[in-house]
Order: structure tokens, then C-alpha cells, then sequence
């Protein structure tokens, strides 16, 4: 998200490779897909940052994961094969801070060697998810940021 430090424009980032969850593919179509992520292992260039994004921001004694769980189908047009790039509408159910909203997005998907890989980003606005705006002190943040993520499925 994009936030002013003592007046310097930044762009806060965290990034956790704690995540899990599946996708089902029959034929054409992703029938199902899961994700949750351990927002305590989430982290940023900053330890402070750190400490108020799974503090006071999001809670994560109290709310430890946040998930995303497919809620329709995905046409991909044609069966996976290697090489071969997707990009797609995903609608699913986004959970923050024990808060599940509906959400569509793009995503962008790729099969390699058996394994799939999956990137996109979910807009949130933080109110939609019962999030106060994080600004406080010489700190401030826009009402919104950006859940990107980048995911690789390997078969079972």
C-alpha cells in the first residue's frame, strides 16, 4: 500500500511464503481453489511496520490466517498444457480479519512442467474489512491496498 513516512512517499510491501492450499482442475474448468496465509509471518522491510500490520491492524492473535476460498467455476477456454498462459476472472470469498467479502479479480495462469502457476491482486479496501486506516504519527496510509500474490500448485 501506499503510505507517507514523515513526509516520504513509499510504497509499504510484506511478503510471507507461508501459505497453502489447492486448486482442482477438471477438464476446462478450476472447480475449486483454497488459500490461506499466516498473517503473523507476514513482513516488511521494517520491523516496526511489522509489528503494527499483525498488531493493532490486523489482529493476527485473534485472527491468525486470511483465506480466499473459489466461489465459481473457472472456464479456462481449453485443458492445461505447458507453456500455454491463461489470464481470467477469479470470484471467490476474501476473509481479513475474520471479515469475508465477495471479490472478482484477474488472474494470470501458467502451467510448467506439471506444476501451475498463478499470479494476480485483489483490491481491498481496509473499512470493507472492519480494518481502521492504519495511519497514525507522522505516518499516513490511503483507505485501500493491494493483496498481491503469486502461487505454485503442484500436483498431489
Amino acid at each position: 500500500m501506499q503510505e507517507v513516512l514523515f513526509g516520504v512517499d513509499t510504497t509499504a510491501v510484506g511478503r510471507t511464503n507461508d501459505v497453502t492450499g489447492s486448486l482442482a482442475i477438471d477438464g476446462t474448468q478450476v472447480t475449486s481453489t483454497d488459500f490461506t496465509v499466516d498473517v503473523a509471518s507476514i513482513s516488511s522491510d521494517e520491523s516496526r511496520r511489522d509489528a503494527q500490520f499483525s498488531g493493532r491492524i490486523m489482529s493476527s492473535d485473534r485472527f491468525p490466517t486470511a483465506t480466499f476460498v473459489l466461489i465459481e467455476p473457472i472456464d479456462l477456454g481449453a485443458e492445461p498444457s505447458d507453456g500455454i498462459e491463461v489470464t481470467t476472472t477469479a470470484t471467490g470469498e476474501l476473509t481479513l480479519r475474520g471479515v469475508t467479502q465477495p471479490v472478482t479479480f484477474e488472474v494470470v495462469a501458467k502451467q510448467e512442467n506439471g506444476r501451475i502457476g498463478v499470479q494476480g491482486g485483489i483490491p481491498v479496501v481496509f473499512a470493507d474489512y472492519g480494518i481502521a486506516n492504519p495511519s497514525f504519527g507522522g505516518i499516513a496510509t490511503e483507505d485501500d491496498g493491494l493483496v498481491e500474490f503469486v502461487l505454485v500448485f503442484e500436483p498431489a
